[in-house]
């Protein structure tokens, strides 16, 4: 009898992957060496990631190196193969703007008292490359472990928005607080039937695929060449992630508000 294709249930495999490798090395470790268990975790979705992206993109971390100043160390430096590389060792990679594709920052959980830090510090390394001239490369932040708030939608729109500055080079395109709570920014809210026409964020309930759409998404944005109707390989949510939607704010101003209520589905 054939076995009968889960796209799925190979999406939140993923995910329980990156989950098992983050607890296999504190249980070796211990409490004592946590900057090694952090870099482990980084390496860990740099592996995920290379077994999926375009083969035009390399992966390591690194800085980016603009005429007008360097970014700050970046966990996971995506860059196109087709451009040169300042100076490479091992993973670690410096880059000019043109040679970058994608930033991302690795964190075990984001709390309230850091978020902000974190998201100002990835949306001025992501506005680095624009400022250089070239269109602003997408950027996200990934963390292992759910964000402990009980409005955890609203604070981290309001934080990303702020971070953003209103600006579209500041934008941070994805952020995984844990295995369930997803944030995806859209250029044109009208692409989704979202009630903001123009820029906008939506926070998303994805139980246990929060990373795995970390993963697909940051796939499918750094391909140029993507084929629109090979969405259902990569985003397997029945009805597809609008579906499980929870509340948007707008770039330019606004608080973040429900979809409940007002038009939207959950």
């Amino acid at each position: 009898m054939p076995v009968q294709r889960d796209f799925k249930k190979y999406h939140k495999s993923i995910a329980t992957e990156l989950c098992a490798v983050k607890d296999r090395v504190r249980d070796l470790i211990g409490s004592d060496h946590w900057l090694s268990d952090g870099e482990h975790k980084e390496a860990v979705l740099r592996r995920i990631l290379r077994g999926h992206v375009a083969q035009s993109l390399e992966i390591g971390s690194g800085f980016v190196c603009a005429e007008n100043g360097n970014s700050t160390q970046t966990d996971i430096l995506i860059t196109h193969r087709n451009k040169p590389t300042l100076f490479r060792d091992g993973e670690t990679l410096l880059v000019t703007p043109d040679a970058v594709a994608c930033l991302i920052e690795v964190k075990t959980r984001i709390t309230g008292g850091d978020m902000g830090t974190v998201l100002d510090k990835l949306a001025s390394s992501a506005a680095l490359v624009g400022k250089a001239g070239y269109p602003a490369c997408v950027a996200g932040l990934f963390a292992y472990e759910p964000f402990a708030n009980q409005n955890s939608h609203h604070e981290l729109l309001t934080r990303v928005q702020q971070a953003s500055g209103g600006k579209r080079e500041r934008v941070v395109n994805w952020i995984a607080a844990g295995p369930d709570l997803f944030v995806r920014f859209w250029a044109k809210g009208t692409d989704v039937n979202s009630l903001v026409a123009g820029p906008v964020w939506h926070s998303y309930e994805l139980k246990e695929l929060s990373h795995a759409y970390f993963v697909s998404n940051v796939v499918w944005d750094t391909c140029p060449e993507v084929d629109h109707e090979m969405q259902y390989a990569w985003f397997p949510v029945e009805g597809g992630k609008e579906s499980r939607r929870r509340s948007y704010v707008g770039l330019a101003n606004g608080e973040p508000r429900d979809f409940a209520g007002d038009g939207g589905g959950l």
